[in-house]
C-alpha cells in the first residue's frame, strides 16, 4: 500500500453553516477517498453521515433533495466542537455527505480529496 500526504481534491473545501436541523447534502468527488471534516464552531457537535449511491444520477437526485434521510444526532459520526477529523470514502463510488448540528453556531468544512 502506497501511503500518501493528503491532497485536497480540485475545487476545494465545502462550507456548511451549521444547523439544529438538516442541512444540505454535499456531492463528494468520484474520486476521493478521504474526507477532512472541520467544525469551527465553539459550542454546537456536527454530525456526519456518508452516503453511497449506485450510480452519480442517484448521487445527484441526492443533492437536489429527492433521494436519502437525513442523519440523526443519536447515530452519525460526531465532530467535536473546535474538531477536526479525517474519514475515508469508498473511492469509484457516487457518495455525498449530510450534516446536522447540536447548536446552529459556525460551520462545519467539507475538504474531499485523496491520501491520509
Amino acid at each position: 500500500m502506497d501511503v500518501r500526504a493528503f491532497t485536497p481534491a480540485e475545487g476545494g473545501t465545502i462550507t456548511v453553516a451549521n444547523a439544529t436541523s438538516a442541512t444540505a447534502t454535499v456531492a463528494i468527488p468520484y474520486d476521493c477517498d478521504t474526507v477532512v471534516l472541520t467544525n469551527t464552531s465553539t459550542t454546537a457537535i456536527s454530525f456526519v453521515r456518508v452516503t453511497y449511491y449506485n450510480s452519480a444520477l442517484d448521487a445527484a437526485s441526492a443533492v437536489s433533495g429527492n433521494t436519502g434521510t437525513a442523519p440523526t444526532a443519536t447515530a452519525d459520526i460526531p465532530i467535536l466542537p473546535g474538531g477536526q477529523i479525517r474519514r475515508g470514502v469508498q473511492k469509484g463510488k457516487a457518495k455525498v455527505i449530510r450534516t446536522i448540528a447540536s447548536a446552529a453556531d459556525g460551520n462545519l468544512h467539507i475538504t474531499p480529496g485523496t491520501g491520509i
